[in-house]
């Protein structure tokens, strides 16, 4: 690896940023945003596998590993928190590693719900068993890619961190996952946006799968736009996110948010009138080009989670009936008035 592999970046006065590898085009390359005063901070780590180009990178700023004194993660995947129990032990054990409590279990253990809890999720979504079976063994393959870490500090809505020079508040933005935070340097009107924003795809509202309930009772889309008016009645001059570029022009994304949601809302009732019945029928339909690919197993289960948070939010607006049988939820179209 040369020299021009290293990707960083001055973003603000004393604040970097560094981009890490990350298999696959969407979302791409993970923006790590390293302030280099104490307390020396990094926010979010990229993946255990990027460690060696973080390692780099921080040695091109004068820095090692062991230096950081405090990581600040924006949510619980592994593309965010991989490489912090690397950064710990090069500090010998004196990194803190400061995560939102809801997302604070996938960090600690890996995954969010149980192979089991998951499985009864998709078998209500009419996932044949195939597919399931493929599901799971790429969850166990994320399972060793995970590097899990202890979160030594837990931050909610308000909280104050020192990060560097600056001070940031903690907003809490659910949406892409329970725990997602952005970090907001109000004097600099800076967003540090994690997943929730990012200008080159459409938000991902992740289901929130249910441990003790048949159907998920969280309603990722509603909490996803509920944390966008958030963030837009802050009305940041940047918003730095954890993937893309950098972003000035808030209202205009935000308004592309919208737009394809509404969109997508029509085309998930279109399909349902037209015959889709299962959950799995629909997201067939609303995304007929995933590739068969190795993509393909994680491309169909973020296909059905995005068609189910669509029908939860039809079903809330009396659009579609939902029933829930034995083993399979099916949906059916209301009678337009």
């Amino acid at each position: 690896m040369t020299r021009k592999d290293i990707k960083s970046e001055l973003v603000l006065p004393g604040v970097y940023r560094i981009v890490l590898p990350l298999p696959g085009k969407r979302p791409g390359p993970v923006n790590t945003y390293l302030f280099t005063d104490d307390p020396i901070t990094l926010v979010d780590t990229g993946t255990a596998r990027a460690y060696p180009v973080l390692e780099k990178a921080l040695a091109g700023l004068g820095l090692a590993p062991g230096d950081i004194a405090q990581v600040v993660l924006t949510h619980g995947h592994i593309d965010h928190y991989g490489s912090a129990r690397f950064i710990k032990a090069a500090s010998g054990g004196l990194t803190k590693v400061l995560a939102h409590p809801l997302d604070q279990q996938s960090i600690e253990k890996g995954r969010e719900y149980t192979l089991k809890s998951t499985s009864r999720f998709m078998t209500l979504m009419g996932v044949p068993f195939g597919i399931q079976a493929a599901m799971a063994g790429l969850f166990l393959v994320f399972d060793k890619l995970a590097r899990t870490v202890n979160v030594d500090a837990t931050f909610v809505e308000r909280d104050e961190l020192h990060l560097g020079r600056y001070n940031a508040r903690v907003i809490h933005t659910p949406g892409h996952t329970r725990g997602s935070v952005c970090l907001h340097l109000a004097d600099q009107g800076v967003l540090l946006a994690g997943d929730t924003i990012l200008a080159h795809i459409t938000p991902n509202a992740l289901v929130v799968i249910d441990e003790n309930s048949s159907l998920p009772v969280a309603k990722s889309q509603e909490d996803f736009y509920q944390s966008l008016k958030k963030v837009e009645a802050l009305c940041p001059k940047l918003v730095l996110p954890a993937h893309g570029r950098s972003i000035s022009n808030l209202g205009e994304v935000a308004n592309l948010y919208r737009t394809t949601f509404e969109a997508r809302q029509l085309l998930t009732e279109k399909v349902i009138r037209q015959g889709a019945r299962t959950v799995y029928q629909v997201a067939g339909a609303l995304f007929p080009d995933i590739p068969k690919n190795l993509r393909f197993v994680l491309e169909m289960y973020l296909a059905v989670s995005e068609a189910f948070t669509h029908i939860q939010v039809l079903e809330a607006k009396g659009r579609v009936i939902v029933k829930v049988g034995r083993r399979t939820m099916t949906i059916s179209a209301c009678n337009r008035p």
